[in-house]
């Protein structure tokens, strides 16, 4: 296992690069912020939200460090396993993604970021259907996190599409819109944490939905509706605070339900 968990790091360390080289405008002279600014949504969330990425990056870093280490253990080989095509996968689709918003291949990069939560999501499943054979907790949090926060990114993704493309919305207003996609964003969300009772899962989504409550709040977003618009995300703040708290207790203060 030693050659996946070096391949893991190799790849994590790649993606970071790319990463870096995105932020710092090195494709197409914008980096993320600026392309969001030009197609800006009533869903994009204040620019502080984004640091959630760095939370990411360093829980990854220490599964990924925690693999390397402790790669002689049965356990965590098996864990090693079970995960690592998978994050190889979603790093190959993470870059992807940087290169295309960098260029501002919108579509593209909204495919791209599907895969990344697609994969992400599987690696979730995964280790939610083998936890009484790997060690858990500090995977299946970093993963979790990582892939509900990219749960929201890929509606903010498919948002920015649809401004790039002047898409009229079949004559319903944005702000109608807006309302109708963070209801679905909230069910979503409420329907995935009963029916697989992973209570972290909601918890980048109600920081996600308190980015964009400050955005409305602070003024960057000024559209009819926008009183009913803040309701409905500090509904899906308190939704997904009640939703951490009773999976927890259902699950005897676990991240995961005890296995059956």
């Amino acid at each position: 296992m030693t050659k996946w968990t070096i391949a893991n790091l190799v790849v994590y360390f790649t993606t970071l690069g790319v990463n870096y080289l995105g932020a710092t405008g090195f494709f197409n002279g914008m980096d993320q912020s600026d392309i969001s600014s030009k197609y800006r949504t009533l869903i994009t969330p204040s620019g502080f939200a984004f640091s959630i990425w760095s939370v990411i990056y360093i829980l990854v870093l220490a599964t990924l460090v925690y693999l390397f280490i402790k790669r002689k253990d049965p356990r965590v080989v098996k864990l090693t396993e079970l995960i690592s095509g998978l994050f190889i996968l979603s790093s190959l689709f993470n870059m992807g993604w940087i290169v295309a918003f960098s260029y501002e291949l919108v579509g593209l990069s909204t495919l791209f970021i599907i895969g990344i939560l697609l994969s992400l999501m599987a690696i979730i499943h995964r280790i939610y259907t083998h936890q009484t054979q790997v060690p858990s907790t500090l995977a299946v949090t970093a993963f979790t996190l990582y892939a509900s926060w990219v749960f929201i990114a890929t509606i903010l993704n498919s948002a920015i599409v649809a401004v790039q493309q002047g898409w009229g919305g079949f004559g319903i207003s944005g702000s109608v819109w807006t309302i109708i996609v963070l209801l679905m964003a909230i069910a979503f969300i409420t329907g995935y944490v009963l029916r697989y009772r992973n209570a972290l899962f909601a918890l980048a989504p109600a920081w996600a939905f308190f980015g964009i409550y400050s955005a409305y709040s602070n003024g960057t977003h000024t559209p009819s509706m926008a009183s009913t618009i803040q309701i409905v995300l500090m509904f899906g703040i308190a939704v997904f605070i009640a939703l951490i708290g009773y999976t927890f207790y259902k699950n005897k203060y676990a991240i995961l339900p005890p296995a059956s």
